[in-house]
């Protein structure tokens, strides 16, 4: 075993010890039904059960994700028709944000059109006349409420994530429609762009929840059947909406995680074929293109906060080799006929990680040697890539 898995290895996630090492819990991701088959019907598919259950046996952890559960029963509901206003062109029920790196225009009087000053998020970006904050908040509650079920199978938790998903996705007079033809606009220049599909990320956290939900009952057969069918809407306009084919197209992290969508979505929606599609894609469409002969993802390199986007980008990635596992696709050795494959992306930042002060490259954390932050954002990364060989309780779920 190597010294990078083997770091991430925790008895916490074993089955059993034996004189060659630990042994792992069989669970296998299969298809559209997930891990349900071996984690009692728990359907998750990017959420390792592994993962979950070194949670559930840390008692720090356990502690602190039920405190967060019993937060998350007394906030919300959301919906996407809280704004005060609307966007031109958009309804109520549509899904409407701004670009984070775009501020008003100091030298006009009405701030028209915005200027963009990359890295520093504007705060108006998760304020009340737009979704990311609602968004990101239903995302955070729901994964909380999921593992408090998880943890204590108390019916409360379950319920309230199911009333959650209600009303975001289902109801008529509160769902948000299956678009984002009004993400990340620029005020004075444009009502929406591809890169606004970033912000679907809490899409696949929704997925996971429902997931470790499902075996309550509080999320009734026909309300899943409406929530896939949503997501099968949403990936149709992935595929063929002009925001969706701007990210398709991209050569950054943005097509990445286009990819990690699709097939996530694809998958819970029950199109196997399209999730196996896009994970054979990847290596020849996505790495060809993006990382070069020493694993770095180049368009990543030369932004203000090249360390975030270098592990974000191979986050992306990492989150998609983890669904293709779902379609018997192994992504994570698969190499291109150069040598090009994950392993040398995530070796690539492994070179740095015990030695952040000299990352070459233009980040603001660095120029402010906030070494701390710079690792925690590795950490996340080195966690999705040690996939079923253990799990360090306090990471983040992806």
């Amino acid at each position: 075993m190597s010294a990078f898995f083997a770091m991430f290895t925790s008895p916490d996630s074993v089955s059993a010890l034996t004189e060659d090492g630990p042994v792992y819990a069989n669970y296998e991701c299969r298809g559209s039904l997930g891990y349900s088959s071996d984690f009692n019907g728990r359907k998750t598919f990017l959420w390792r059960p592994q993962w979950l259950e070194a949670i559930a046996s840390d008692p720090e952890q356990r502690k602190a994700r039920l405190a967060q559960a019993e937060e998350a029963l007394h906030r919300g509901p959301y919906s996407v028709t809280d704004k005060g206003k609307n966007v031109p062109g958009a309804s109520s029920n549509d899904y409407a944000s701004i670009g984070p790196y775009w501020w008003p225009n100091p030298d006009q009087a009405d701030g028209l059109p915005y200027i963009r000053r990359d890295g520093v998020v504007n705060p108006e970006r998760n304020g009340p006349d737009f979704d990311k904050g609602r968004l990101s908040q239903l995302g955070a509650d729901l994964e909380a409420l999921a593992l408090g079920y998880f943890l204590t199978e108390d019916a409360r938790y379950a319920t309230r994530a199911a009333m959650l998903v209600d009303i975001w996705f289902l109801d008529p007079d509160t769902r948000m429609s299956p678009n984002m033809d009004f993400a990340q606009g620029v005020p004075g220049r444009v009502n929406g762009r591809g890169e606004g599909i970033i912000e679907a990320s809490d899409f696949s956290t929704v997925i996971e929840s429902v997931g470790l939900i499902l075996p309550s009952g509080a999320l009734s057969s026909s309300q899943h059947a409406n929530l896939q069918d949503w997501y099968a809407q949403f990936v149709s306009w992935l595929q063929t909406s002009e925001n969706g084919k701007a990210s398709r197209n991209k050569t950054n992290n943005h097509a990445i995680f286009y990819d990690f969508y699709l097939s996530h979505f694809a998958l819970f929606a029950g199109n196997e074929e399209l999730a196996r599609n896009v994970s054979s894609d990847f290596l020849n469409k996505r790495l060809a293109q993006q990382m070069d002969q020493d694993g770095r993802f180049t368009s990543e390199l030369n932004r203000t906060r090249s360390w975030h986007y270098s592990n974000y980008v191979l986050a992306g990635a990492g989150r998609l080799a983890t669904i293709a596992e779902c379609v018997d696709h192994n992504l994570w050795a698969e190499q291109l006929d150069d040598g090009r494959g994950l392993e040398k992306g995530i070796g690539f930042l492994g070179r740095y990680s015990g030695r952040l002060e000299e990352w070459p490259y233009p980040d603001r954390d660095h120029a402010a040697k906030n070494y701390d932050r710079m690792k925690h954002t590795h950490q996340q990364v080195e966690a999705l890539f040690a996939r079923d060989l253990g799990f360090v309780a306090n990471t983040e779920l992806p």
